[in-house]
């Protein structure tokens, strides 16, 4: 058999339509963004899905061609123009590549741009256009992928991350491209189908490690492929944040040739979601409460998750009513929280270390929570253009800028602010500022899951009830496209599990 080529890419971005950020090119470059021959040089040794489909290329004689690979993280929608451009650099490329034998791209599925709702699904369909019908189509999604009909349609593999924390990006990349090569040789003829629950759910309780409502979920998933019932089965408990028709907890199987297989599990599997729904909803605290609550607390640190400031997920990341509550509740404590707020940055960088100035922090994008926070505050440290390294997650050893960034205090409490946003996975960017939080008596995260695992031996965790567009208290949001009804909106109705 003649060596084969395949095309590679990957184009992530995960949409959050209650989000005011809009995302530009700088942004994707701010965590990578790599063309042609550069993708291998700078993703290889990598957590992401490219490098563990290079991996798998490498061991098969594969002539691999690489199209581009970048990363948004999350925000409101894509700006028009840089989804165009992105869009246009991957087709264009691979027309210029001529004829290839399989195409495997990495994408979210909750990419959302100006003018497009589902750009992966126009993507692919683009895609398979310029191949053609006869070349298989592998993708790899995150969990919280939105999978939209097109999707399936137009790739014949699709399969998502199986961990949350995503810590098995790399480990996905390679599932994928194993499945392509056999698709390429022949040896299996791969059909996707999907199943969708009416139902959206907080991310707090979606912990794929332990014994929570995911178990039952991913042994299920995990038995029907050992069983060879499918090839792959994937669930994707969906970004929930997309006030869009057809969103909803989803399933994807891949079977062999099979679309009544790959069916059957898609269905069993969004059924289990659906019936264990009611054990995924969270509770939450009033941040004063939290607060008081930490401080009678022995040792440090006490967790406070602000989980509706999520960058990840698609929010600002400068919200400061978390750093309201300390200051009026804990002003005696050290805490650590993150702001990102350029304006504290340029005044501190005018002001210099040990200067004092009267800072307005936070809460210049994230309006539902007030004025920004007015304090005295002390430069303690400035850092032009800094960075830090993932130490682990869907973006483990890949280098994120943070911009020009400034530590002020306000007594004990240390605000990290800095000019760009950045995915929180662990403590790595309160360290790259000369902060250990695991010397502070409060630490806000903003994020709802990987801090669970980051400070898996804190005395206490708080889910904060804090306003933004990464609320876990879902039926709080004004939806106005969302198909109804729809769980946690509504409940006590007779589900119907949309297929494709």
């Amino acid at each position: 058999m003649k060596r084969p080529r395949i095309a590679l890419g990957a184009l992530l971005f995960e949409g959050n339509t209650l989000s005011p950020v809009i995302t530009g090119r700088a942004d994707f470059a701010s965590k990578y963004l790599a063309s042609g021959a550069e993708i291998p040089a700078k993703l290889a040794s990598t957590n992401t899905e490219i490098s563990g489909a290079l991996e798998v290329f490498r061991g098969a004689d594969v002539e691999v061609v690489p199209l581009i690979a970048t990363h948004g993280g999350a925000g409101g929608r894509v700006s028009a123009g840089c989804y165009g451009e992105l869009r246009d650099e991957l087709l264009g490329r691979l027309k210029a590549a001529g004829p290839v034998d399989g195409v495997y791209l990495a994408l979210h599925g909750a990419f959302i741009a100006e003018g497009t709702d589902d750009a992966e699904g126009e993507i692919l369909a683009a895609v398979a256009a310029v191949v053609g019908r006869a070349v298989p189509i592998a993708v790899s999604c995150d969990l919280h992928g939105h999978i939209t009909p097109a999707m399936t349609r137009h790739a014949q593999i699709l399969i998502g991350y199986r961990e949350y924390p995503h810590d098995d990006t790399r480990e996905t990349g390679g599932r994928a491209a194993t499945l392509l090569l056999r698709a390429i040789r022949g040896q299996i003829r791969p059909v996707s189908r999907f199943r969708r629950a009416p139902m959206i759910l907080p991310a707090q309780r979606q912990r794929t490690k332990g014994d929570g409502p995911m178990r039952e979920i991913i042994d299920l998933a995990r038995a029907r492929e050992a069983d060879g019932s499918v090839l792959a089965a994937s669930y994707f408990c969906v970004q929930p944040w997309l006030d869009l028709p057809g969103v909803g907890v989803t399933a994807v199987a891949v079977a062999d040739g099979d679309a009544a297989a790959a069916d059957r599990v898609a269905e069993e599997i969004v059924r289990l979601h659906w019936n264990k729904r009611r054990e995924f909803l969270v509770s939450t605290e009033q941040p004063a409460e939290a607060i008081r609550k930490g401080r009678a607390l022995a040792g440090g640190p006490v967790i406070l998750a602000d989980a509706a400031d999520c960058v990840g997920g698609g929010a600002s990341g400068d919200s400061s009513v978390v750093l309201r509550a300390l200051i009026e509740h804990a002003p005696d404590q050290t805490a650590a929280i993150h702001l990102v707020d350029p304006e504290t940055v340029a005044e501190a960088r005018r002001v210099g270390v040990g200067g004092r100035f009267r800072a307005r922090l936070g809460n210049r994008l994230a309006t539902l929570g007030g004025p920004p926070v007015v304090a005295e505050v002390t430069v303690e440290r400035i850092e032009p253009k800094a960075a830090f390294r993932y130490s682990g997650g869907l973006m483990g050893g890949v280098e994120a800028a943070i911009g020009d960034a400034a530590v002020v205090a306000i007594g004990p409490i240390k605000v990290l602010c800095t000019s760009l946003s950045s995915y929180e996975y662990a403590d790595e960017h309160f360290l790259a500022l000369g902060l250990d939080p695991r010397r502070m008596k409060f630490v806000v995260v903003k994020n709802p899951m990987n801090y669970q695992q980051v400070y898996a031996g804190a005395p206490a965790m708080f889910v904060l009830d804090t306003p933004g567009p990464t609320t876990c208290n879902l039926a709080s949001v004004g939806w106005r496209r969302l198909d109804r009804p729809c769980f946690p909106m509504e409940d006590g109705f007779e589900p119907v599990f949309a297929s494709g």
